[in-house]
């Protein structure tokens, strides 16, 4: 079994971004929450996290322009059987079974100058300090 990866909401005037870079690679184990790509957007980049542990399967590629809901990777559970390399005897043990979470994007990364700016929206025929021009 596995869990689609796909792109979340992401405001409500954002309903594309793009790929800009994989942390990981097609075929990697990744941990839940462990950041798998990042997506930038015409507001923000942000890190992605993984909603779950297991193997990760790349389905869109860097550069790929994607909307909010598409799939961009999937995660193959950890092997729903994992033998046990501790046990001399080989015993066989079975991880618990996964809860269905919903996950969120990772926070953006906003700088303070980023954070004046927008407070400091200047409007036609109004300086910076907004006083008449």
């Amino acid at each position: 079994m596995s869990l689609e990866v796909s792109i979340p909401p992401l405001g409500e005037s954002v309903s594309e971004g793009t790929i800009a870079r994989w942390l990981k690679r097609d075929g990697d184990t990744v941990k839940a929450d462990e950041p798998l790509f990042e997506l930038e957007t015409d507001k923000a980049t942000m890190e992605i996290p993984a909603p779950a542990a297991g193997r990760l399967e790349i389905v869109e590629r860097e550069g790929a322009t994607v909307r909010v809901g598409t799939v961009v990777a999937r995660i193959a559970e950890a092997g729903t059987v994992a033998v046990s390399s501790s046990s001399a005897a080989g015993s066989i043990s079975t991880p618990a079974p996964m809860s269905a979470r919903r996950w969120a994007p990772a926070k953006s990364r906003v700088t303070s100058a980023q954070t004046a700016f927008k407070r400091r929206t200047i409007s036609p025929g109004r300086s910076a300090a907004g006083t008449p021009a």
